[in-house]
């Protein structure tokens, strides 16, 4: 990996010098093969531009040369024959000292003054350019400007060997966030804004992805109306500062992005793609493709492609085809970003001797939630350098989300592992700087970011710790045992806590059998399609009525509720914290998960709505104060279905967006399957992500010195618009001073239209530094009442 020094500096702020960079980075675990000064032998040659060329009147292969370089006009006597008036070439005027060693001076051929040298490749010892001659240089470059800084040779390329643990550093953003971490700085990254133009990209290219597991993501646009020709200057000394050949406009921008970002790109001549259709599938057997090297290719099943309608047009992740390689007739491209896993790229590269600089990549691994970023930094480049439309909308088949993998952290253990005396905090610091989240105290809880993608175990971390901290800084210590004290993990405590929350809130915890009948399922009125009704089932069960592992604890808490209404308990609250069993193909045993689940039959419970669901409310509020005592903000309770809940008084539970279970009131015909004549509210939750929302950290809020300004909403909504959408609104727009919001009233009937109800909210301002002014409160209340009408048509009760 060739990191160019100037470049690097445009994404971080750091003052190392070239070396004191190089020696930073080794130390931080990322070798230095060497630093290169580029262009340091030719720093006093010019660019100049020939006037005139006449013939020698004293020698037949010799002529002489008006050559313009800004400051002034010299005279060359030159033996080369292949420039012309205009040419603009590298002049090495008098005084200036060659590569080898030789000084150019005012001498005297065949009786004509010359007062400098034009220059070819040979003689300035750059990369043969294939000319037997002059080095004619591109008609962009500016005269009496020097030649390295025209061609981007004024620069240092430090050169990485970088080990296959970090893919991440495969990028100048990657560098740069090393570079980060080392100087206590932070990463300036890229940003990119597209404008569309109105026609849809669903109308101009179909995408469908036959192997998601080998593709897990595929982005893609469109941009019409290019013109394919050389890159601007700028982009070329890019590409050129680190080795790479610059092709054309559309390709550079490929090349640029994906040395920028790390994430390889693929442009198609949108007109070679037959039927306008992308298909990403297993390439067929014997199928065969020629590739942008011109060479033929034999295909095989175990090799993923990128195709037509009618034929591959491209080797998923290792190198593009030939039959859709974007030219100078090109002026539509479709623009690939896309993921590819590993093992399928490294496999097809290998067998077909292909190495290039997107294989290299995608076979150690690349962010896949990079895709779209880099898909619209390279679409913007397209638009602004080749003067294309990009088509409004984003092709990105991303079924399965990746999100950042959360792994807890001893400190005692990084200090034992390591040698080193090490605080939480000072783990937490190191951590931090190499853009880890870290939470906790006695046990640290990591975010790993998606794009380190070499971070798959704890003893990861620990060596993410030791390089932060410095290999040099730790000193060789004897190696010591110590005898361990066992103690609880962070799960067995969430676990402990949750009995003592839910017994505090008024609930019996009961346990269950694992085994139940499999009927159970046609007793909760479970679709035959469920996949809960994929069960283990018992090679030598006790009966019938126990013959399968359970994948849901309902069933269970429903026979609960029964047994104690038939010996005269009339009121049951009950929670079970216990595990399910799902069956898996790949192993013999299944998946065992924790559920944490409850059920309810509750007389004279008061709903304050007035919706007839007095029980689903206070199961609610159980679960509030639940989820408040382990400290998990961001839960919400979205109206949905359940085949075993009764319609219009269910919700499914989310925390930080993700779904987490679901809550509400039995379905009737489910009730009367267990011979139930009373309502029961129950909810069912997944235990391991209520493990991973809940922290210790708590903060104190110092209370408050100034006084609230209290104001009232009245609103008349669509009954389809729910509380929470509303919350939102008033949330997001009163953010900066708004204290607390609180529905106080639902009202439906008169002076209300048919269709619509009524809410009313009380809405607490303040904030720490000083008093509310009425004038701002009313500003705030107004934009809020603007907003709800706006956009969810709310309008105020009068």
């Amino acid at each position: 990996m060739k990191v160019s020094y100037n470049w690097l500096q445009e994404y971080v702020d750091f003052d190392y010098t070239p070396e004191e960079l190089a020696h930073q980075l080794t130390l931080a675990g990322l070798e230095v093969d060497g630093v290169e000064y580029q262009g340091e032998e030719i720093t006093d040659i010019v660019v100049g531009e020939i006037k005139d060329i006449a013939e020698h009147e004293n020698a037949d292969k010799l002529s002489v040369c008006k050559v313009d370089i800004a400051q002034q006009e010299l005279q060359i006597v030159c033996g080369a024959t292949n420039m012309e008036i205009g040419d603009k070439v590298p002049v090495a005027p008098v005084g200036t000292v060659m590569p080898d060693g030789m000084e150019i001076k005012e001498v005297e051929l065949r009786g004509v003054r010359s007062w400098g040298m034009m220059c070819s490749t040979d003689e300035l010892k750059l990369a043969d350019d294939g000319v037997d001659g002059l080095f004619i240089l591109s008609e962009d470059v500016e005269v009496g400007n020097k030649l390295v800084e025209e061609l981007g040779l004024d620069d240092i390329i430090i050169e990485l060997d970088l080990t296959p643990n970090y893919a991440h550093c495969l990028s100048m953003v990657g560098v740069a966030r090393e570079v980060a971490a080392l100087a206590g700085t932070e990463v300036k990254m890229p940003e990119a804004e597209v404008e569309e133009i109105e026609e849809q990209i669903k109308d101009w290219v179909k995408v469908e992805v036959a192997d998601d597991e080998l593709a897990p993501r595929y982005a893609g646009r469109i941009i019409t109306g290019v013109e394919v020709k050389d890159s601007p200057r700028w982009l070329k000394k890019r590409l050129e500062a680190i080795g790479v050949r610059p092709v054309n406009n559309i390709v550079d921008v490929t090349n640029f992005v994906l040395m920028e970002l790390g994430q390889p790109l693929h442009a198609f001549d949108y007109e070679q793609i037959a039927g306008q259709k992308i298909v990403v599938r297993r390439a067929n057997s014997e199928e065969e493709l020629v590739t942008l090297d011109d060479q033929q290719r034999e295909l095989d099943e175990e090799m993923l492609v990128i195709a037509d309608d009618q034929k591959p047009i491209c080797l998923a992740g290792v190198m593009g085809g030939l039959n859709s390689e974007v030219d100078q007739q090109t002026t539509t491209i479709f623009l690939e970003s896309a993921n590819f896993v590993p093992g399928v790229v490294r496999s097809t590269a290998k067998k077909l001797g292909i190495h290039s600089d997107a294989s290299h990549r995608f076979e150690r691994g690349v962010d896949i939630n990079l895709a779209d970023v880099a898909l619209e930094r390279a679409t913007e480049l397209i638009a602004k350098i080749c003067g294309g439309q990009v088509i409004n909308g984003i092709i990105d088949l991303y079924p399965t989300e990746v999100e950042e993998e959360v792994f807890t952290l001893n400190p005692k253990r990084v200090k034992k592992l390591l040698g080193v005396d090490l605080t939480a905090e000072d783990i937490k610091d190191l951590l931090e700087k190499l853009n880890f989240e870290v939470e906790g105290a006695e046990e640290l809880t990591v975010k790993v970011p998606t794009y380190r993608v070499d971070i798959n175990q704890k003893i990861d971390l620990v060596e993410e710790v030791a390089r932060s901290y410095g290999y040099d800084q730790i000193e060789p210590i004897k190696p010591t045992g110590d005898i361990i004290q066992g103690k609880k993990t962070w799960p067995q405590k969430i676990e402990d806590r949750t009995r003592n929350i839910l017994t505090d809130l008024g609930l019996f915890e009961v346990q269950n059998y694992s085994f139940i009948s499999p009927t159970a399922f046609d007793q909760i009125n479970l679709p035959e399609d469920s996949q809960l009704r994929e069960v283990v089932k018992l090679g030598n069960p006790i009966s019938q009525d126990y013959s399968v592992l359970r994948t849901t604890l309902l069933p269970n808490l429903l026979e609960n509720i029964q047994l104690n209404l038939n010996r005269n308990v009339e009121e049951v609250s009950i929670f079970e914290l216990g595990k399910v069993f799902i069956p898996t193909v790949e192993q013999e045993l299944p998946l065992e998960e924790l559920k944490l689940s409850a059920a309810v039959l509750k007389e004279g419970l008061i709903d304050s709505w007035n919706l007839d669901a007095a029980g689903f409310f206070y199961l609610k509020g159980i679960l509030e104060d639940y989820f408040a005592s382990l400290g998990i903000e961001e839960v919400n309770f979205v109206a949905n279905e359940h085949p075993s809940l009764h319609p219009g008084r269910t919700a499914k539970l989310e925390v930080a967006g993700e779904m987490i279970g679901y809550l509400g009131e039995v379905h009737p015909e489910v009730l009367d399957n267990y011979d139930l004549n009373q309502r029961v509210t129950v909810f069912e939750l997944d235990f391991s992500a209520i493990v991973k929302a809940a922290t210790d950290i708590r903060e104190y809020s110092q209370l408050p010195k100034y006084p609230a300004l209290t104001r009232d909403i009245a609103l008349v909504v669509k009954e389809e618009v729910t509380n929470q959408e509303i919350k939102d609104v008033i949330l997001e727009i009163g953010d900066q001073i708004l204290e607390s919001i609180k529905l106080f009233d639902l009202y439906q009937g008169e002076q209300v239209p048919e269709g619509h109800k009524s809410l009313a909210y009380s809405l607490n301002y303040r904030v720490a530094t000083r008093t509310l002014t009425d004038e701002e409160v009313n500003q705030v209340q107004a934009k809020i009442e603007e907003e709800l009408d706006q956009r969810l048509g709310a309008k105020i009760r009068q």
